[in-house]
């Protein structure tokens, strides 16, 4: 009775697993993302180790800016595969966005223990600015000094929401400057940003630096 008990469940879950999987499919082909994303929850449920399906159910509440729901997916992923980088990675991203940036900064540096990622580093440095972990920072900066060549570009954000392609050295002297302006060391932040203009004129980062170092 046991095993046929047994046999009964299999097929109960096999069966709405593949209802689940339809409605996937057709909520894809409908663009219909509140589906999906339902059909993806009964997924996971139906098969809680299938790390592909809290992939796509991570990055489907990413997209839509639900980051606790993004990073609570990722989550799960890592609890089954610890060494995920993409459950790493969402959760760093998703804590960013929340701005819970110790907890970000704990993803990013278990991201960059795994990758080795210069742009990892970058983040981190900056993460650790923006919570007054200065000396960690500069750390971090002066490390990335030693591995990037002059040919390494970084992109990022402008004030208008679009991203800018700079040479990877200039970003390290804005970041540097702003770590050193924080606690007021003024004209040392000033030489900064002004290498990294010299550097990348059209860097818009660190023309917004000078502006506010010159309004303070």
């Amino acid at each position: 009775a046991e095993v046929a008990a047994l046999a009964q469940d299999s097929t109960y879950v096999s069966n709405e697993y593949a209802k689940a999987m339809a409605v996937y499919q057709r909520a894809q082909r409908y663009n219909d993302a509140a589906l999906t994303k339902q059909a993806l929850v009964d997924m996971s449920i139906l098969a809680p180790r299938d790390t592909g399906i809290l992939r796509s159910l991570a990055e489907l509440y990413y997209n839509n800016q639900q980051y606790v729901s993004s990073a609570m997916a990722a989550a799960d992923i890592t609890r089954i595969y610890p060494n995920s980088l993409v459950g790493i990675e969402i959760q760093a991203l998703s804590y960013e966005n929340l701005r819970l940036y110790d907890k970000a900064l704990e993803q990013y540096e278990k991201l960059w223990l795994t990758t080795d990622d210069n742009n990892v580093l970058y983040q981190m440095a900056y993460l650790q600015y923006s919570i007054k972990r200065y000396t960690e920072a500069i750390t971090n900066i002066d490390i990335l000094a030693t591995k990037i060549t002059n040919e390494s570009t970084v992109t990022l954000s402008k004030s208008d929401g679009n991203v800018q392609e700079i040479k990877f050295s200039a970003a390290l002297k804005n970041l540097k400057g702003l770590v050193f302006s924080a606690p007021g060391n003024k004209e040392e932040a000033r030489k900064l940003f002004n290498e990294a203009l010299a550097i990348n004129p059209d860097f818009d980062a660190a023309k917004s630096s000078l502006a506010e170092l010159d309004k303070g």
